[in-house]
């Protein structure tokens, strides 16, 4: 086989690879990393409370103060919790004379928790390490060490 120089349009492609490579190592490797964390902004320490409702004991037992939550789906930390308190779940129920009433709903119970992490506030909403969004009334998929639960944020504050 002969041996060919390479002409001006095997140049051409090799350097428009080599561009094409290099942009896009810049866009997914440094813009969507600013973009995701927004590197500008600090994550400050804030409170989430959030509740569960009807569970069992089992599930009241498994939430420990000082384990960290988990968001299930990215598996970020949303923080650690501070407090947890339970009571008795109430239930509306109809009574006889067609009235709605609150009984105690025997087995289950309803858990507040306190959650302290570090939240950045943009002006979308409030974000756990840029990704994991935090919106009050709104349910999330969470884990700890030894549970799965459904939590109800109520309030992000200071």
């Amino acid at each position: 086989m002969a041996k060919r120089k390479p002409n001006i349009v095997d140049i051409l492609i090799i350097v428009v690879i080599v561009a094409l490579a290099a942009l896009a190592v810049f866009k997914f490797g440094v813009v969507n990393k600013q973009e995701a964390t927004d590197v500008g902004d600090a994550a400050e320490t804030r409170t989430i409370t959030a509740f569960i409702d009807e569970v069992r004991m089992p599930t009241v037992n498994a939430l420990h103060e000082g384990d960290k939550i988990f968001d299930e789906k990215t598996g970020i930390c949303i923080g650690t919790i501070t407090a947890v308190s339970y009571e008795p779940y109430m239930k509306g129920v109809i009574a006889a004379d067609g009235s709605v009433k609150q009984v105690e709903y025997p087995d289950y119970y309803s858990i507040d928790l306190t959650i302290e992490g570090p939240v950045v506030e943009k002006e979308e909403g409030y974000f756990v390490e840029g990704v994991v969004e935090l919106k009050t009334n709104s349910e999330m998929n969470t884990v700890t060490k030894y549970a799965k639960p459904v939590i109800k944020v109520t309030s992000i504050s200071e």
